[in-house]
């Protein structure tokens, strides 16, 4: 819990942050495809899944090559038969080498809101009991965005934190993620 309120805090600091230099803002949203699976103990028995990711971004100017980049975000993950569905709260700084082209690296936490284990095209409700209900994890990717404020992202998250509750495995997120998002001028 603790770990949660400084993030929150650090997110509203920036925020602040950023309205006060009177830079420009921007906010939209996301959406975009996930290929997940989970690495660690027996993460053979463990195949790709494809799923999703949506919801709203923003950048937040800090200087003309660098920008503050909060997001909320719902994303399914997992690995095949296993479905992980979180909130996730990604915070990036995205910078930019070239006027069009941007690198960006960050932490995210995840808020669990249902994992389901499917068997074929059966899903057996909120079955998997033993998952921890956040997850934390690190960001980085690559992207364009073209003047009509279009992004087109790569992003790679690898997750730090254990899986399982009880900590008799060492299980952890693996994402690729590609999205499309349309920033607004705020």
């Amino acid at each position: 819990m603790k770990h949660h309120l400084i993030y929150f805090f650090l997110v509203i600091s920036a925020l602040s942050f950023a309205q006060k230099n009177n830079k420009p803002s921007y906010f939209g949203i996301k959406v975009g495809g996930n290929i997940a699976t989970i690495s660690g103990d027996f993460s053979e028995e463990y195949s790709s899944r494809f799923s999703f990711h949506i919801g709203m971004t923003g950048e937040l100017e800090i200087s003309k090559t660098l920008q503050l980049v909060p997001e909320v975000l719902f994303s399914s993950v997992g690995a095949e038969n296993v479905v992980l569905n979180y909130i996730t709260l990604p915070i990036g700084l995205r910078v930019y080498p070239d006027k069009n082209f941007y690198l960006e690296a960050g932490p995210q936490v995840g808020f669990s809101v249902g994992a389901v284990k499917e068997v074929g095209s059966t899903q057996f409700g909120n079955d998997i009991t033993n998952v921890n209900q956040t997850d934390f994890g690190a960001n980085i990717g690559i992207g364009v965005k073209t003047d009509s404020r279009v992004l087109l992202g790569l992003r790679y998250y690898l997750g730090l934190s254990n899986l399982i509750q009880d900590q008799t495995y060492n299980n952890y997120n693996r994402v690729f993620q590609f999205s499309i998002a349309y920033l607004f001028k705020n």
